[in-house]
């Protein structure tokens, strides 16, 4: 009964966290299609490479987010004979797609970018100016509702999304130095391979811990030695024989175990005090196997 009561309540709790990132994509994905619009006509409107850069890098962005959102929901379907599991790992499975789509994105700016310092063109400060405040207010409001999120499919796309600030505020301030000196038209490139830069740095760190769930690395907030000590303190555990620890999403673990115990002891209750000890350390699937 105590078994069947925790694995509902923490399968309740991830499902929570996967339904709220999967609304939190729904309205940044809508946020980012109708501001693509605004990007394009702006970016030809002004001639500014910052700004067409950006229509890229917002395309990308909407298709991205829209792949999230899809494997996001795939994501909150229950376990099945085919995913024993669930469809939990289909979120990281997107994070993976996303860091990587954008990286590549990125460095598709660096190549258009970096020609444009020896070979600078003229823009329309006033019309990049425009575009970079409605840029602002669109992209804050897309990191606001994503600054709590706990998967790393929203994490990815939250950097992203603080990504597209710091290139907009880049603009901005372009824009206003290009207003008032007309010889500083390479500036517009530098601001374009500065953010190219800072996108693929962060990304590729939320690429390398993605994967590394993917490969069933020990969970970063997993601490093995405290784990093990508090199992070993519990009465009638004499040692640990095997022990394998895996995250599902980057949030919640699984865990296989196999104890030696004192059978004098009542075997039930030492399974009990284990799972509750393991639940500080958001395990949600224990196989435990006595000795």
């Amino acid at each position: 009964m105590f078994n069947q009561i925790y694995y509902k309540d923490m399968r309740i709790d991830t499902h929570h966290h996967h339904k709220k990132a999967g609304e939190n994509l729904a309205f940044v994905f809508f946020m980012n299609l109708l501001f693509n619009i605004i990007v394009i006509v702006g970016g030809l409107a002004t001639n500014s490479m910052a700004i067409l850069a950006d229509c890229i890098h917002d395309l990308s962005d909407t298709i991205s987010i829209g792949i999230a959102w899809v494997l996001e929901k795939i994501s909150q379907k229950e376990s099945s004979d085919n995913y024993s599991y669930g469809y939990q790992r289909f979120s990281i499975l997107g994070a993976v797609i996303i860091s990587v789509f954008v990286i590549f994105m990125a460095f598709i700016i660096l190549q258009e970018a970096i020609p444009r310092i020896f070979n600078p063109e003229g823009v329309d400060a006033e019309g990049m100016l425009v575009v970079a405040l409605i840029g602002l207010v669109f992209k804050s409001v897309s990191v606001y509702k994503l600054h709590r999120g706990e998967t790393f499919n929203e994490k990815a796309i939250f950097f992203h999304q603080l990504g597209d600030i710091f290139e907009w505020v880049a603009i901005l301030v372009l824009s206003v130095v290009l207003m008032f000196w007309d010889g500083a038209p390479y500036l517009d490139p530098f601001v374009s391979i500065g953010i190219a830069v800072w996108l693929i740095f962060n990304l590729g760190r939320n690429l390398i811990k993605a994967v590394q769930v993917l490969l069933q690395k020990t969970p970063d907030h997993f601490d093995v030695d405290e784990f093990k000590e508090g199992i070993l303190a519990i009465k009638g555990v004499n040692a640990i024989d095997d022990f394998h620890i895996w995250s599902l999403d980057g949030i919640d673990s699984v865990m296989s175990l196999k104890v030696d115990v004192d059978f004098d002891m009542d075997v039930g209750v030492i399974k009990k005090e284990i799972y509750d000890f393991s639940l500080r350390f958001h395990v949600v699937d224990i196989t435990i196997e006595f000795d």
